[in-house]
């Protein structure tokens, strides 16, 4: 199967990467499912576009900064690319995903909100989102997965991919693909079956954040045995910088359902 094309389209000399608008429109589409699932008396209009404000900030920041440090080869190495090329590299998801949750608690505290609930919402979008986001990277060819001979794997020949020249024309596993039915698949555990008894009181409020930080880690454990992208930084006994993020995630999530229990 051809892989796809990672510039979508062109203005004069300004190139449209695929992977950046799939971004935009991913945000666009976790704002509107957060704006349709949420509960006005709690979260009213002007403290609504208040959050999307905080998240856009701190969501795009946390996921640039964990790229910059993490992957890339470090600091120095993107540092220097910024400086060559006038643009960063890329984000991290996982950057992006414990930015938002640090926003959001950051603004329940100044506007006198509850947590859970507004972390269940955000979380919940989280997954939609990337879904979503995860097909901006099969046309950008960033996030790629490791070489196949499986019928379905994807083969990318465009140098302006972020797939390496050395894997140009071999066929790969479509790790994107995996990663974004699997968390269409998250989002519909948390939103059809986690919320309904959230709602019915059969689940406490923040029951949805730690589903989806679980069902996610467990996700990207998994797919690091397919996916052939920059590993980061750090790489102990195997892992992907990624992998030992979901660890770290598992293990908090156990410490807050336990703290939350107590509550």
């Amino acid at each position: 199967m051809p892989g796809m094309r990672p510039i979508l389209f062109s203005l004069g000399s300004m190139n449209f990467f695929a992977s950046p608008i799939f971004a935009g429109l991913s945000a666009i589409l976790a704002a509107l499912y957060i704006w349709a699932y949420r509960d006005p008396k709690a979260l009213d209009d002007e403290a609504y576009w208040n959050l999307m404000l905080w998240l856009s900030v701190g969501t795009l920041g946390a996921g640039l900064a964990a790229y910059f440090v993490l992957y890339g080869g470090g600091w120095e190495s993107n540092l220097a690319f910024i400086f060559r090329h006038h643009r960063v590299k890329g984000g991290a998801f996982y950057g992006n995903y414990w930015g938002a949750m640090a926003t959001v608690w950051l603004f329940a505290r100044v506007w006198k909100l509850p947590f859970r609930p507004l972390a269940d919402r955000v979380a919940t979008a989280a997954p939609l989102a990337l879904a979503l986001m995860r097909f901006g990277c099969i046309q950008h060819g960033c996030c790629f997965g490791r070489p196949s001979s499986l019928p379905w794997a994807l083969v990318f020949t465009d140098p302006r991919s972020a797939v390496p020249n050395s894997l140009l024309g071999v066929p790969l596993h479509p790790s994107q693909v995996y990663e974004a039915f699997g968390n269409l698949a998250i989002f519909c555990v948390l939103h059809f079956v986690v919320f309904k008894r959230i709602r019915a009181g059969r689940l406490p409020e923040g029951f949805a954040f730690l589903a989806s930080t679980t069902l996610y880690a467990v996700l990207r454990l998994t797919l690091g045995h397919w996916r052939g992208s920059d590993p980061g930084i750090f790489t102990p006994w195997g892992l992907t910088t990624a992998q030992c993020i979901a660890l770290m995630s598992l293990a908090g999530c156990a410490v807050l359902a336990r703290r939350w229990r107590k509550a």
